[in-house]
């Protein structure tokens, strides 16, 4: 029962609430206790309800994961956690993180009710419909980073907000284009929305995508951040266009087919690697260099 009580809230998925953090580095807060303390707060806050969500996901659709190779061995489908048992559970969770984000403030208790609503909605509704599922799912990345700021009480860039936004963008087509690869004749079976979703649709999708990341972030650090006030993470750019480039890679060669963004930064030691590089210099960039030198 408790293998599968985790395995059904998901905790692998949880690195998309690391978004919570952003606000917390690039506002330079980094090495404030309290705002850190607020942000790990704000990060429990959104797992907690992460867990819900993925709960009701698996209540609405345990009858498609069954004609998925992998997901058949969920929770539900598999029949190892019953139906009223995953009730309980995503009402449970759902109703802790509301009332553990009211605790912070009201305006985080109002992203995180969003994102719960929006969720739910995306499960029932708006997964089914084309470019409306990616859209939100996007929409959801930009309210986690929009959270981690209410948190703390600070100001996040909208370039930022706009580079958050189609990354999420980017990932969620990558998705779709490695279910399509991954299943086959199955994929429309499993999602309907696949059906829309065209080999050459994905992608031009992807590249678009993958330029309007590089242009958001590039204006981003070129215009330097408020916080910052010069051109300093002009220097990031190398990485993360080479971060950029490895994930589409591997979405086009095939090699990303069947896996979760989770399991391609496990299997993907190049990528890993790359984004570690990309976050550990840029702190430093923040943190640790005299600004004298961007003058």
């Amino acid at each position: 029962m408790s293998i599968a009580i985790i395995e059904i809230v998901r905790p692998k998925q949880w690195y998309k609430n690391l978004l919570v953090f952003l606000p917390l580095i690039a506002s330079l807060n980094l090495t404030e206790i309290n705002a850190v303390i607020f942000s790990l707060f704000a990060f429990s806050v959104l797992c907690i309800s992460s867990g819900g969500w993925y709960v009701v996901n698996d209540l609405i659709d345990y009858k498609k994961d069954l004609l998925h190779p992998q997901k058949k061995n969920r929770p539900i489908p598999s029949g190892r956690f019953s139906k009223k048992q995953a009730i309980v559970l995503a009402t449970s969770l759902l109703a802790i993180s509301e009332i553990l984000s009211l605790m912070i403030n009201l305006n985080f208790f109002v992203v995180n009710s969003t994102l719960i609503a929006l969720t739910i909605f995306y499960s029932v509704k708006a997964k089914n419909i084309f470019l409306v599922d990616v859209f939100l799912i996007s929409i959801n990345f930009v309210l986690r980073a929009v959270a981690g700021a209410y948190a703390i009480d600070v100001g996040i860039s909208p370039w930022l907000i706009m580079g958050i936004f189609f990354l999420a963008l980017l990932l969620a087509f990558g998705k779709r284009k490695s279910e399509t690869m991954f299943l086959g004749e199955n994929a429309q079976a499993h999602r309907k929305v696949l059906k829309s979703y065209s080999k050459e649709i994905l992608s031009y999708s992807i590249a678009i995508t993958s330029a309007a990341i590089i242009v958001s972030y590039s204006i981003y650090a070129m215009n330097g951040p408020e916080e910052i006030g010069d051109w300093r993470l002009v220097l990031t750019i190398p990485i993360a266009f080479f971060i950029l480039i490895i994930y589409v890679s591997r979405v086009f060669v095939g090699s990303y087919s069947g896996k979760e963004l989770n399991d391609l930064l496990v299997s993907e030691k190049k990528l890993i690697f790359s984004i570690l590089v990309y976050v550990i210099f840029t702190i430093i960039l923040i943190y640790f260099i005299p600004n004298t030198y961007f003058n």
